[in-house]
């Protein structure tokens, strides 16, 4: 897959969000994913991958906020054609207004709605209300544990089939975990965290390991790692003035060069932060047989288990408990417990991790918006392309796969809805496709206001040249039923592309009220890999439909007069106007007598039934 990555916020690689954003971006990389990354300006995360730097105006939070929510959509709309996804690494700190790329969010926690005060009060109003609402637009939403997913379904109102829970995963450098039977050369109890107050709660673990006995102390000092954030000031002075400040050590932030030792000192880890999306060193110390005492709520609690001890982060009695029985645990439990730490981290996995956000992107990618009950896929045209290029090239068990390129003539003429009727038959064939595209600027605004977005419009005249053009390179032939003979082979011609097979020009006069086998018996002895359908709607949905089960062909697709457009025969809207949707006004104004009245009934007709849509789904 070509994905492009947001790894804004990076807290300066400072944070667990930034280690989250290096191994999710290593781990796509090792699976063969091409990436691309969206970075804060001046910021590398990885030097493997092309990067795009967001402007220099960017650097401080708001102005972050608002050219992630509002301007980049319209950046990722002029490029969407590059990538096959988009993925959020923290959603929980930066959205989009809209997604124009089948997009992953990644939220680590909603801590904003258990920890009053935790940051500014403009901020807080952000994340509680304006974030949420455009969060929930992204095609998948990810939670990094069940808590998580919990706190999303009951303060933003998800729904629980929304969410997908992906573990965080275990980082490469804990794959060699200590012998819990081999002698520990530290004693230390270590604390990662960034220096911020109060949500990290140095202050009642300062406060718990001041009630230790002073010999205690000295012979396990309280190291607390990571670097000065939010309000630092206050958990250092409280360091100062606790009876055991003389074994306390703060380190700052710790690099992956000294991360080594610094785990090699401790013998004992501890995590009291008042509320946690998921707790990486948490399930890093288990892996390195360190026995662990950690809070009890949010996801601590979930990753815990029964591998380490629990306390209420909130009573600093019961931390000192925690603290007391870790360091006086039996031997024999203690080595039960590390070897139970062992065997849970397994289920943590970066690569599982990254697999799952792939499936999701593809789930997102493959997944129609449902208009009038026909499923239309929202995809670009060359994921189209593509798409149906695996379709010839992968064909169904039996019969050939049915393509249709919706437009407002399409549902004109298939859809009812009072006091319209509907053709059942035709309704029930689109209904039925293996692949629809949206051939319509009317269709692509309609999933924007069901909030479902289709990217981009597909038509069958842009289609048709690039599918020819793939197929010469796979090697693969096709066959077109209907239009003039020396139409198409002016548009075969005029596109000139080396390599293309056709494997049977077929203008045949088709009558759908009597059967002729003749042309499906052409077809078949033609043995071409895509059939091109150019009779026109609602005739040649109707003829694909009736014939689907007796062709032998992998795929077919109905064109229309896709033919006459690239032989030139009939002459194409400018970009702008097919760009705002504006084409049928062009196309009345070249052929006023036969289309006026087909158009002005069908854009009524498509717009009484989508306003029944958006009233509450259609129905009949």
């Amino acid at each position: 897959m070509k994905l492009l990555i947001s790894c804004i916020p990076y807290d300066g690689g400072k944070s667990g969000i930034s280690v989250y954003v290096r191994e999710v971006v290593r781990a796509l990389g090792a699976q063969g994913h091409e990436l691309t990354l969206l970075c804060e300006h001046g910021v590398v995360v990885d030097d493997r991958w092309p990067r795009i730097e967001a402007p220099a105006w960017t650097r401080r939070a708001v102005p972050s906020m608002l050219w992630h929510l509002f301007l980049l959509p319209r950046w990722i709309r002029r490029r969407r054609a590059e990538f096959d996804g988009f993925v959020i690494c923290a959603a929980n700190r930066r959205v989009c207004m809209s997604y124009p790329l089948p997009t992953v969010a990644t939220v680590h926690d909603l801590a904003n709605f258990h920890i009053p005060g935790k940051y500014s009060r403009m901020r807080m109003f952000y994340l509680a209300h304006v974030l949420p609402y455009f969060a929930k637009k992204a095609q998948r939403l990810v939670a990094v544990s069940g808590a998580t997913k919990a706190d999303m379904v009951k303060f933003w109102h998800c729904r629980e089939n929304d969410v997908a829970v992906l573990y965080n995963g275990l980082q490469p450098s804990c794959g060699e975990a200590r012998n819990p039977a081999a002698d520990r050369s530290g004693s230390a109890i270590l604390y990662i965290s960034r220096i911020e107050h109060p949500g990290k709660n140095h202050l009642r673990l300062i406060e718990a390991y001041g009630m230790l006995e002073r010999s205690v102390a000295a012979a396990h000092p309280l190291v607390i790692a990571g670097a000065d954030w939010k309000d630092a000031g206050v958990v250092h002075a409280a360091a100062k003035s606790s009876p055991n400040a003389d074994f306390i050590k703060f380190t700052g932030f710790v690099d992956s060069a000294d991360m080594p030792r610094l785990w090699e000192e401790a013998g004992f880890y501890v995590f009291p932060s008042l509320f946690e999306g998921f707790g990486l060193s948490l399930v890093e110390a288990m892996a390195k047989g360190m026995p662990c005492a950690c809070s009890e709520n949010g996801s601590l609690g979930e990753i815990a288990a029964d591998v380490a001890l629990t306390f209420d982060p909130y009573d600093v009695k019961s931390i000192f408990a925690a603290l007391n029985r870790l360091l006086e645990e039996p031997a024999r439990e203690r080595l039960a417990r590390i070897e139970r730490g062992f065997a849970h981290v397994k289920r943590f996995s970066w690569a599982d991790h990254a697999s799952g956000i792939t499936r999701l992107v593809a789930e997102a990618a493959d997944e129609p918006v449902r208009l009038f009950g026909i499923p239309v896929a929202r995809v670009s045209e060359r994921q189209a392309v593509e798409r149906i290029v695996a379709m010839a090239k992968k064909p169904k068990a039996h019969g050939a796969a049915f393509v249709a390129t919706l437009n407002v003539d399409f549902v004109s003429n298939a859809v009812g809805g009072w006091p319209f009727r509907a053709n059942d038959e035709l309704w029930g064939y689109l209904k039925r496709a293996d692949f629809v595209t949206a051939d319509g600027m009317p269709i692509v605004l309609l999933s924007k206001m069901l909030r479902k977005p289709i990217p981009e419009r597909v038509t069958g005249a842009d289609m048709v040249p690039a599918i020819c053009r793939r197929f010469a390179e796979e090697g693969l032939s096709a066959y077109v039923l209907g239009g003039e003979r020396q139409a198409l082979d002016e548009a075969f011609a005029k596109m000139a592309i080396p390599g293309m097979r056709i494997a049977g020009l077929d203008p045949a006069f088709v009558k759908l009220d009597a059967d002729q086998p003749e042309i499906v018996e052409r077809i078949n002895a033609a043995k071409p890999d895509i059939l091109f359908v150019a009779l026109g709607n609602p005739k040649q949905e109707l003829w694909m439909g009736r014939n689907a089960a007796k062709l032998n062909v992998p795929v077919m697709i109905g064109i229309g007069g896709t033919f006459n457009f690239i032989a030139g025969r009939v002459n194409r809207a400018p970009r702008w106007m097919q760009r705002c949707g504006l084409e049928w006004i062009y196309r009345i104004v070249q052929e006023p007598g036969r289309l006026w009245k087909r158009y002005a009934f069908g854009l009524v007709k498509y717009s009484w039934l989508s306003l029944l849509h958006l009233l509450g789904g259609y129905r009949r």
